[in-house]
């Protein structure tokens, strides 16, 4: 009666997830197309169409991609050849496939796949949690943890860079786990296959592979050297081929490359100012503790002590285990496989960071650039959480428990009353500070909520002249406006005189005092509309007076 009542619960659980994840398929499927586009996703088109006529030129393919994109260079020639486009070459394949000429429904497909991507990588998570913690329960929090987490919800929507990158992650750390853990060819091929795409977004994505390894050949006693040799050979021969395979600027062979890319990511040639704390500060001189703060802030507190916890749990296994290491089996760092994989997801986080702050990396734009630790963060989490469900005294974990599901309902409130605009979440303890002291809306994607609002009136007589009171470009949102408001708008860049409408998001990359031509604004215009998500003013546009008398 037992097995049978164990058999009932399980399938119940996983029909309950499997509903579960359709509802949350269809509710992505229903609102992709409420999300404006960011600053980067035009060049991420570009730098996806540059790598295709390559390929196209390797195949002797004859196919006019000009009737898609103008001035095509070639990719030797390309400013950002050395970025990678496993997203966006494919994307770009697709759309001259689908023969896609408007410029809304080319950002709209965009954003459909970048969903349905993270939305893979989600089921992906949520199978490495069941199969690290073995619990239907700790594996749904986790996945909650990712998708709920507003910033991290409204991204996979349209960031094809950080959140591309952060999903690929999730099945490579997936694979090379079960890789470390049975060591055969399936999971060698697997492991090193989304290593390799992980390293082919971001070349970042090369330290996963070597930590792999060292802790193949860490894992135990040096009796079966030979075996590990051989398995790894196997694994670096795949890695190496799949890496070049999906990285066209590679097919050459020049490994120089992949060194040119290293030194373009690890210090990003980006000279712009940075709103931090209230001070602009070069993005190349930002302190050590930027990342850890925009964690803080954009992060729901629940999660972010949940996550804190775990961190220090781990952390102090690790460095209990490095100080007693010769009094456990065969002088490794863990007792048992199930700490080696604590210690693995450990270091997963801990590397870059780190690497970071030795290189002084270029970071800007929040986190997001480290938005790939935060699945390895919410297993740290997870962890702790699996911990206290297993003393005797239950009370602690009932109280997160419960803490976690309060802070899961505040997500899903925000989720839906602030749609589509969770971009600019800030948790309880920071909102009420970040105004005037950090960016806000750093990639314009409710820049088209925002002149929408304006355009659909029937007071002007169109079209505008909307000039820019910030670093924000109106002809990038022209791409993902509807149709009948396009020619309603004529974006003027930084002529306020000429304005009838002066925007703003207030996203300086220098700071107002040495661009006063273009962050001024003339006495003459006031205030016409403000728009605000939780109390904290994203965007404002202002009127002319001398042309409009209210």
């Amino acid at each position: 009666m037992n097995l049978i009542n164990y058999t009932k619960r399980y399938f119940e659980s996983k029909i309950l997830i499997f509903l579960f994840l359709a509802v949350y398929l269809l509710f992505g499927i229903f609102i992709f197309k409420d999300y404006g586009i960011s600053f980067d996703e035009n060049i991420n088109r570009f730098n996806g169409f540059v790598s295709l006529k390559y390929v196209f030129e390797k195949l002797g393919a004859n196919i006019d991609l000009s009737l898609f994109v103008n001035n095509l260079p070639s990719l030797s020639d390309y400013v950002d050849r050395a970025y990678g486009v496993v997203f966006d070459l494919p994307v770009a394949a697709l759309e001259v496939i689908l023969n896609l000429r408007d410029s809304q429904e080319i950002y709209l497909l965009k954003h459909l796949i970048n969903f349905l991507v993270f939305f893979l990588s989600s089921i992906c998570f949520y199978f490495l949690l069941n199969h690290l913690f073995k619990n239907n329960i700790i594996s749904l929090i986790g996945l909650l943890f990712l998708i709920s987490s507003p910033r991290i919800f409204a991204e996979s929507f349209y960031n094809s860079k950080d959140i591309i990158l952060m999903s690929s992650f999730i099945f490579a750390i997936f694979f090379n786990i079960k890789f470390l853990q049975e060591k055969n060819n399936k999971y060698i091929i697997l492991g090193s296959l989304f290593a390799a795409l992980t390293t082919d977004i971001r070349v970042i994505g090369m330290y996963l592979p070597v930590l792999t390894l060292f802790f193949l050949f860490f894992d135990g006693d040096n009796k079966n050297i030979k075996t590990k040799l051989i398995k790894s050979s196997k694994y670096l021969i795949f890695f190496l081929v799949f890496f070049i395979l999906f990285w066209p600027w590679m097919w050459d062979g020049n490994i120089y490359k992949l060194i040119i890319s290293f030194k373009e990511f690890k210090n990003y040639p980006w000279e712009g100012e940075v709103l931090y704390f209230g001070n602009f500060v070069k993005a190349k001189f930002l302190p050590w503790h930027y990342f850890f703060v925009w964690f803080f802030i954009t992060t729901p507190i629940i999660f972010f002590l949940i996550i804190v916890s775990g961190l220090f749990r781990s952390f102090s296994i690790f460095i209990k285990n490095l100080i007693n290491i010769e009094k456990i089996n065969h002088n490794n760092l863990w007792k048992n496989k199930n700490e080696m994989i604590l210690i693995f997801i450990l270091f997963i986080f801990l590397i870059p960071v780190i690497s970071v702050i030795i290189f002084n990396s270029t970071l800007y734009n929040g986190w997001r650039q480290l938005y790939f630790l935060y699945p390895p963060l919410i297993i740290l989490g997870l962890y702790f959480l699996n911990y206290l469900k297993h003393l005797k005294n239950k009370k602690i974990f009932k109280i997160f428990t419960i803490f976690f599901i309060i802070q899961i309902l505040f997500n899903v409130f925000y989720i839906f009353k602030y749609h589509p605009h969770q971009h600019v979440y800030f948790n309880f303890l920071s909102k009420n500070f970040v105004q005037n002291n950090f960016p806000i809306d750093y990639w314009g994607l409710s820049n088209q909520k925002t002149l929408e609002h304006v355009l659909n009136k029937d007071e002007f007589d169109y079209p505008l002249k909307i000039s820019s009171a910030s670093f924000t470009d109106l002809n990038k949102t022209k791409l993902i406006i509807n149709k009948n408001l396009r020619e309603k708008f004529v974006f003027i860049e930084d002529n306020h005189d000429k304005a009838d409408l002066i925007f703003t998001n207030y996203y300086y990359f220098v700071r107002p005092i040495f661009n006063k031509k273009r962050y001024n604004i003339p006495k003459y215009f006031e205030s016409y509309y403000k728009f605000k998500v939780d109390g904290i003013t994203v965007n404002e546009i202002f009127i002319n007076t001398k042309k409009f008398n209210n």
